[in-house]
Order: C-alpha cells, then sequence, then structure tokens
C-alpha cells in the first residue's frame, strides 16, 4: 500500500508538468502565429472580370479575357481573407479607359494604368502591384439589331385524356438580337433551353431560358427568358358516321360509294361535346382521281371542326359503282 501512494505522487508533479508544458506551447504558437500573421507578404490571385461602360453602339467582336492574375501585397491578416473566402470578388474593368490603337476600332486597355480603380474594389489593406495580362486588346464592330422568332424546344407528355387547347403561347415572340451585321444577319430564330415536362394535366405557365449558340457569344439579346403558356384540357374519344359525297362527277352521271357512310374518330374537349356532330365535317372522294387500275376511291376530310385531336378515318378507302 505504501508503494502505491508514493507512485501516484511521483505521477502527479509529471501531470502538472505536462499540462504546464502544453499550455506555454499554445501560448507560444499564439503568440507566433500573431507575430507571422502581422507580416507583409506577396501573393498572386485569379480574380473574374466584367467589362463596364460598353458603347451602345458597338459589340465586342473579340474574346476578351474572362479572368486576370493581381499580385497583391498585404499583411497576413488581409491575405486570409483572400484565402478563406466562400465567394470571389468580380474585378471590372472600364472600357472607357480603352485607347484606339492604329487600326480602325481597335482598342487596347492598360490594366496597370488606372491600378487605382482595381485597388478600390479590393480590400482596403491590400495594395495591388501588378496586373496580367497588362494590356487587354478590344475589337469593337458597328452594332445592329433586329427582331427574330422565339422557338420553343419543349417535349410534352399529358396525362391520358389531356392534351393541348391551342398552340403553346409564347411571350414575347420576337426578340431583339444585336451585334455585327454579319452575325446578325445569320440569325433567322432564337431557340429556348430543351425541356420535357410529364404527365401534364392542368394548364401552366414556366420560364424557358433562351440558348445561345458558341458561335453567337457575342450576340446580345434583348432578354435572356421568355414565358410559355401551355393551355391544356381533358379530351373525351367520339365517334360519327359521314355521308360519303362525291366531287366533280359529271353530268348525267350517278356515283354510289360503298359504303355510302364512314366512320371518323377523334378526341374532343368535353365542353365541345356537344357541338359536333355530322354536319360539322364534310367526307368526300373526288371523281377525277378514279385510278381505271382500282376500282376503289380514297376518302377525304375537306371540312373538319376546329379543336379536335387525332382525328382518323375507320375506312380510308371505299369501292364505287358509276351508272349513266
Amino acid at each position: 500500500m505504501v508503494f502505491k501512494k508514493d507512485s501516484q505522487r511521483s505521477r502527479t508533479p509529471n501531470k502538472r508538468r505536462a499540462i504546464t508544458f502544453v499550455v506555454c506551447l499554445v501560448i507560444s504558437g499564439f503568440f507566433w502565429l500573431l507575430m507571422t500573421l502581422s507580416k507583409e507578404y506577396t501573393i498572386i490571385e485569379r480574380f473574374p472580370v466584367q467589362y463596364i461602360n460598353i458603347p451602345v453602339d458597338k459589340i465586342i467582336s473579340n474574346n476578351l479575357p474572362e479572368a486576370v492574375d493581381i499580385e497583391i501585397k498585404a499583411k497576413g491578416f488581409g491575405l486570409m481573407a483572400y484565402k478563406f473566402r466562400k465567394h470571389q470578388e468580380t474585378i471590372a474593368l472600364d472600357i472607357r479607359d480603352a485607347q484606339l490603337l492604329n487600326h480602325k476600332d481597335v482598342y487596347y486597355l492598360l490594366a496597370n494604368y488606372r491600378m487605382d480603380k482595381i485597388n478600390s474594389q479590393l480590400n482596403k489593406e491590400t495594395r495591388v502591384l501588378k496586373i496580367n495580362p497588362d494590356t487587354i486588346f478590344i475589337n469593337f464592330n458597328r452594332k445592329i439589331s433586329k427582331m427574330v422568332p422565339v422557338k420553343p424546344n419543349l417535349s410534352l407528355e399529358f396525362s391520358k385524356l389531356y392534351n393541348l387547347t391551342d398552340s403553346i403561347s409564347i411571350q414575347p415572340k420576337y426578340i431583339a438580337v444585336s451585334a455585327e451585321a454579319e452575325v446578325v444577319n445569320k440569325i433567322d430564330f432564337v431557340e429556348t433551353q430543351a425541356m420535357t415536362l410529364k404527365n401534364i394535366n392542368a394548364s401552366t405557365s414556366i420560364k424557358l431560358p433562351l440558348v445561345k449558340k458558341e458561335e453567337y457569344k457575342h450576340v446580345e439579346f434583348s432578354q435572356s427568358t421568355v414565358k410559355a403558356t401551355i393551355n391544356v384540357t381533358k379530351y373525351t374519344e367520339a365517334s360519327l358516321e359521314l355521308p360519303v359525297e362525291v366531287e366533280n362527277l359529271p353530268l348525267g352521271y350517278s356515283f354510289k360509294t360503298f359504303p355510302d357512310k364512314v366512320m371518323v374518330k377523334f378526341n374532343v374537349a368535353f365542353e365541345n361535346y356537344e357541338k359536333i356532330n355530322a354536319t360539322s365535317f364534310r367526307a368526300v372522294v373526288d371523281y377525277k382521281k378514279i385510278d381505271k387500275q382500282s376500282n376503289k376511291l380514297k376518302v377525304q376530310l375537306l371540312k373538319v371542326p376546329e379543336g379536335l385531336r387525332n382525328i382518323k378515318l375507320v375506312t380510308e378507302k371505299v369501292e364505287y359503282i358509276i351508272s349513266k
């Protein structure tokens, strides 16, 4: 028992010394970090670029750098804000600072020339030393505009018995595209982003982003989205028997078809079901289209009510007898 007590007493000072050592180590590390972060350092950071104040009557026809490398100097505390930031700042470069080169409509922008503007956009504790690239060349062309139609790129899948009431409505139907004349003249329409809608059973409106093809990356659109309205109605299946009429029959001839009536099947909106009857259609055969090699004629629907879907004649050809 005496031996155990002495052992416990001997371990207690060692434990205290270890704790004291760790505390001192933490404190010294903290002061070392403070001293380190209080010193100035130089780093190079990449920043995305936005070009501002582009002349309204001009279009940039060449690819400008999307980012620049900026050499900045600051104390460690200030640089930590860049290393641990969640969102990267966007640097604005003012096109009004560009100067005309010898060539027509070719300008150059000296990024380091207006370093004060860059400094004002960054942390106040940092100082900009250098920007790369130093010189940015800008090719301007005269901008023209024209109106082009918008084409929806929609794939629609309806629930059973549901379908479009009418065509898809796009607002606006036309947008303005602006670029140099050579490019604008090649654009006949603008498409929306491809989208598939499934199990549609009610009218709806959606926003559709416009697609800008890679070769038209410098083209300006008057807007980036359009509104598509899809009017949907519930339909029911229906069928009617229609008398077969004959057209272009010469005088003095009689014409009889077998059968003398044909059935037409279709889908009609519930609210219009009672409005549709046999007089809403007209099924005919044309005497002038008689083929002597065949005793049958094709039946055509020359009159069909608006708004019907999936119209189909059950009997597409009929036999006939002509008598004088």
